[in-house]
């Protein structure tokens, strides 16, 4: 019984932190307000996860796992184009994020151990870069010499003006209509097509 108390209060402190962490990033939460939020202490919350580090380190390897799971599943879905897949692909990522998930992740390495930067790299990798390059290997029409992993990459910095009003695309639309239209803009580009 003891078990399940101890991954109880884990997964408390997890989901805490996990909506701090996306919310404000790693460098402006601090433990102790996660520890607030949840009415414990500093040093009980230690008892669970050692440091900041490692407990960020673990709220993002669980948002990537949820992530992933919910890429590969529009992956597996068919769609009318492969815009609407990939407007259903950044769809995901936008609700899961309220903030731009490349900006999160590497802004928490200059305050991170090289451990846990290599770690967070694969995660961002593996469970986000990974399904969009899928995606992307999947769907014809890259230009020649355009990789699908570069082509994810370029998709995955390019995201940003779905997040906050700073940057925003058209905030005056719903996150849908503005995400059609970054989709657009990636997959066609800005110039006027030349027959």
């Amino acid at each position: 019984m003891r078990t399940s108390i101890t991954e109880d209060s884990k997964q408390l402190i997890l989901n805490a932190a996990t909506e701090l962490f996306l919310q404000k990033g790693y460098t402006q939460t601090s433990t102790r307000e996660i520890a607030k939020a949840l009415d414990m202490t500093q040093p009980a919350l230690y008892h669970y996860f050692s440091d900041k580090q490692v407990l960020f380190t673990e709220v993002i390897k669980q948002v990537g796992s949820q992530v992933n799971a919910q890429l590969n599943a529009v992956l597996q879905t068919p769609f009318d184009t492969p815009a609407d897949q990939l407007v259903a692909l950044t769809l995901v990522i936008v609700r899961m994020h309220p903030k731009d998930v490349f900006s999160l992740i590497h802004s928490s390495f200059a305050d991170l151990k090289p451990a846990y930067q290599r770690e967070l790299g694969m995660v961002f990798g593996r469970d986000y870069v990974g399904p969009i390059a899928q995606f992307f290997a999947m769907t014809p029409g890259l230009r020649e010499g355009v990789d699908a992993r570069v082509a994810s990459s370029f998709y995955m910095t390019s995201l940003t003006p779905l997040f906050g009003d700073f940057h925003a695309l058209h905030a005056d639309k719903s996150v849908e209509q503005r995400a059609a239209e970054l989709v657009d803009l990636i997959l066609y580009g800005l110039a006027k097509q030349v027959d």
